[in-house]
């Protein structure tokens, strides 16, 4: 979660622990639980910088590390209800991950954060590859349920950009979620359903979907 329009210098962060970890709907963790500690600084200016490391429970040697990610960017309200934001994060996989052997990607981002809508485009000239080229548009919603209840949802489209990608690699990846937020005090709970559909490949397999129940428990200081 990239954070929205600072409002003044300030340094925040939060610790979360997951059931499990999924990137853009797709589960990484060998569906073990993971814990991650994020820091983020923002100025009064609208810059902001951040990073965050995560840990996983691994089935044979216990607790080790399974992410790191690092951000830039800037934040311009619009109006009382928009915030532009714009800039760079890089997120690395370890080889405790369900990603063989480690990997890494940069991607540049824009978007428009709303009160209840808010949505991003993300681009990367490298992929986990450095001949993989996407693009990932993603809309989030939220709705206001009863007092310190709310409902969240997800949508987002990875896009290949490469014609010379491997035969049999699909073309694009669909991935969703949605949930319930209980808001406590300085303590967010959240139960989501989360999950993904490849498109059909035009050689090999059909194609791969899945879903699962992902539970996560977040300290915001």
């Amino acid at each position: 979660m990239l954070p929205a329009a600072p409002a003044a210098a300030q340094l925040g962060g939060s610790v979360s622990l997951f059931s499990q970890a999924r990137l853009r709907g797709q589960p990484i963790s060998d569906r073990r639980p993971v814990a991650e500690m994020e820091l983020v600084h923002d100025s009064a200016s609208g810059f902001y910088l951040g990073g965050s490391a995560a840990l996983v429970a691994d089935r044979t040697n216990g607790l080790q590390p399974f992410a790191f990610k690092q951000y830039a960017g800037f934040a311009h309200r619009l109006s009382p209800g928009a915030t532009l934001d714009l800039g760079v994060v890089h997120n690395g996989y370890t080889e405790y991950s369900r990603i063989i052997g480690g990997g890494s990607y940069t991607e540049a981002y824009i978007g428009i954060i709303g009160r209840n809508l808010s949505g991003r485009v993300f681009i990367s000239p490298g992929y986990f590859r450095k001949d993989q080229a996407t693009l990932y548009m993603e809309v989030d919603g939220q709705l206001d349920l009863a007092r310190n209840w709310v409902i969240v949802s997800h949508l987002g489209r990875l896009t290949y950009l490469n014609d010379d990608r491997p035969a049999g690699s699909p073309g694009g990846v669909t991935d969703w979620r949605l949930g319930l937020r209980r808001h406590m005090g300085s303590i967010d709970l959240e139960v989501a359903w989360t999950g993904y559909a490849e498109d059909k490949r035009p050689y090999g397999p059909g194609h791969d979907n899945g879903g699962a129940l992902v539970i996560g428990l977040t300290l915001v200081f």
